[in-house]
C-alpha cells in the first residue's frame, strides 16, 4: 500500500487553510450501520429486510468478486462506461437502503469505501462515489482516477488511486458542505455541490459512458450523521510486538520452544538430515526433500483462538537458500495461522511473499524486494469479527490484504485448521534455509505495525 504523495499535502493545505472545521466526533467504519463487505455482492443483500435487495446492477456481467488474492473485493468494469451499482431513489422498493434508512439534510451521513483503481481510459475518470439525500438537491461527487482524486470538476490532491485506498465522505447534519478523508487524513473541506443533477442516491461506479476503468471495491459502509475517521497512527491502534503476551525469542535452553523436539509450548517435526540450531536465533537448513517445521501447542494456540477473537502475529526472518526446483517457485517458508473461520497461508521466499488465500492451492505472488540480505519483520493480523480480513506487513509496510469465506476455507482446508505453524512443510512444494530470530503474538486486537519504543537520550554537557 503506498502512501499519499508528498504534494497531495500540498494540496491538503492549500484546501484546509482558512476554513473553521468542526470538531466531530470520531467514529470507525467497522462500527456503521450498514457494512457491504465484498464476500458477496452487495446486490445480493438485503440487510434492511424490507423484503428486495439493496442495491441494483445496472448490468450483472460487469460485476463480480474477485479470487486469489483479491479474494473480498468487487470488481467493476467500467471499460466501456455506464457500469454503476447504484441504491433506488425511492424508499420501500428494490435497491432502496439508502433511502429506506432516512438519510436527509437533517441527519446528515458518513460514506466510505475502500478501492483501487485497476485500469483507466478516458479523460473523465474511471469510478465515481456519488451519495445525496432525498430533500435537497447537494451531490458528493467523488472521482477516482489514475493519479488523482476530484470533487465534481476540481482536483483534490493527486495519489496512486491503482493502490488500496480508504475515501471517506462526510456531509454533516443540517449542513450543504463536505469534507473529505484520504486514509484517514482530512484532503477536503467545506465542499459544495460536487454536480448539478438530480440523483439523491448513492451510486459506485461509472455513470456515463464518459467515465471508463476498472476498479476493485474492498467495502462500501454509510452510517447516519457526519463522523470522521479515527485519528492515523493513534497508538491505541499500534503495538510494538514486544509488548505481546507470548514472546518466542529462539535462545538456547528456552524449554518452551524447542528447535529439534517438543517443547511446552511447541512441537517441532525436525528431519534427522536438517541442521538445526538455536541461540538467540532458530538457524534451520535442509537437504533437499527434507522437512522441519514447528507447530504451537493446542494451549498456547487454539484454545485462545476463536472465529472472532482478532490476533497480531509477527515474526522475524531471513531467507538464507532455496531449493532450484522450478515447480516450487521463490517459495522457502509457510507460514500458517488459523481458526475455524479463516487462515492466513503464505509462504517468504528470496524476494516474495506468496499468498494462498484459504489453502486453496491458489498462489499469488507479491514482489518485496530482497529478504536474502538481512532479517525481514513480517507481520499478519486478523480482524476477527470486524470483517473476517487478514493483513500482511512487511518492515512495517502493508503489502497485502483479503477478506476470507468461512465456506471455502472449509472446503478446502478440512476442520483441524485452528493452528499455528511455521517451516518447511512439504519436500516438494517449498524448501530451503532461513533464521528466524523470534515469533510473537497476542490476542487483544489487530495491531498495526509499530517499532520498538526509543528509549530517552539525555545529554550533560
Amino acid at each position: 500500500m503506498r502512501l499519499v504523495a508528498d504534494k497531495c499535502m500540498a494540496c491538503m493545505v492549500a484546501m484546509v487553510t482558512g476554513v473553521v472545521i468542526a470538531d466531530l466526533p470520531r467514529l470507525d467504519s467497522s462500527q456503521f450501520d450498514y457494512k457491504y463487505d465484498m464476500i458477496v455482492l452487495p446486490s445480493a443483500q438485503n440487510l434492511d429486510d424490507d423484503g428486495a435487495v439493496d442495491f441494483t446492477l445496472s448490468d450483472s456481467s460487469k460485476f463480480s468478486l474477485g479470487t486469489g488474492v483479491n479474494y473480498g473485493s468487487m470488481v467493476i468494469d467500467a471499460s466501456d462506461g455506464g457500469k454503476f451499482l447504484m441504491s433506488g431513489a425511492d424508499a420501500g422498493t428494490a435497491g432502496g437502503a439508502w433511502r429506506n434508512y432516512g438519510v436527509s439534510k437533517s441527519t446528515g451521513y458518513t460514506v466510505e469505501a475502500r478501492l483501487k483503481i485497476t485500469a483507466v481510459s478516458g479523460s473523465a475518470g474511471a469510478v465515481v462515489l456519488n451519495a445525496a439525500v432525498g430533500d435537497d438537491n447537494v451531490n458528493a461527487w467523488l472521482k477516482f482516477w489514475g493519479g488523482s482524486i476530484w470533487w465534481g470538476e476540481s482536483q483534490i490532491c493527486s495519489v496512486d488511486a491503482t493502490a488500496y485506498h480508504t475515501y471517506r465522505i462526510v456531509r454533516e447534519a443540517g449542513s450543504n458542505v463536505h469534507s473529505v478523508y484520504l486514509d484517514g487524513v482530512l484532503v477536503g473541506s467545506n465542499l459544495g455541490n460536487g454536480i448539478s443533477a438530480d440523483i439523491n442516491r448513492l451510486l459506485l461506479g461509472s455513470p456515463g459512458g464518459t467515465y471508463k476503468g476498472k476498479a476493485q471495491v474492498m467495502f462500501l459502509r454509510f452510517h447516519k450523521g457526519g463522523y470522521a475517521p479515527p485519528v492515523p497512527g493513534d497508538k491505541k491502534a499500534r503495538k510494538w510486538s514486544g509488548d505481546f503476551p507470548l514472546l518466542y525469542e529462539m535462545n538456547a535452553g528456552d524449554t518452551r520452544f524447542v528447535g529439534t523436539g517438543s517443547g511446552t509450548d511447541w512441537t517441532g517435526n525436525v528431519d534427522a538430515n536438517a541442521t538445526i540450531t538455536q541461540d538467540g536465533v532458530l538457524s534451520v537448513s535442509l537437504p533437499q526433500g527434507k522437512l522441519a517445521y514447528w507447530r504451537a501447542a493446542d494451549s498456547v494456540w487454539s484454545a485462545r483462538i476463536g472465529a472472532n477473537t482478532p490476533y497480531t502475529v509477527e515474526f522475524k526472518t531471513q531467507i538464507k537458500s532455496k531449493w532450484n526446483l522450478s515447480s516450487v517457485g521463490d517459495r522457502v517458508v509457510q507460514f500458517f495461522c488459523g481458526n475455524l473461520w479463516a487462515a492466513a497461508v503464505f509462504y517468504i521466499g528470496t524476494n516474495s511473499v506468496t499468498w494462498e488465500p484459504n489453502g486453496a492451492a491458489t498462489y499469488t505472488q507479491i514482489t518485496t524486494g530482497d529478504n536474502t540480505d538481512a532479517m525481514h519483520t513480517f507481520r499478519v493480523t486478523y480482524d476477527g469479527a470486524t470483517r473476517h480480513g487478514y493483513t500482511l506487513w512487511r518492515d512495517g509496510v502493508v503489502i497485502g490484504e483479503y477478506l476470507v469465506d468461512s465456506t471455502s476455507y472449509n472446503s478446502a482446508l478440512g476442520n483441524n485448521v485452528n493452528f499455528l505453524r511455521f517451516g518447511v512443510v512439504s519436500s516438494t512444494t517449498v524448501g530451503g534455509s532461513f533464521d528466524v530470530d523470534y515469533l510473537r503474538w497476542t490476542t487483544d486486537g489487530a495491531w498495526d505495525y509499530r517499532d520498538e519504543p526509543q528509549g530517552m537520550v539525555i545529554s550533560i554537557r
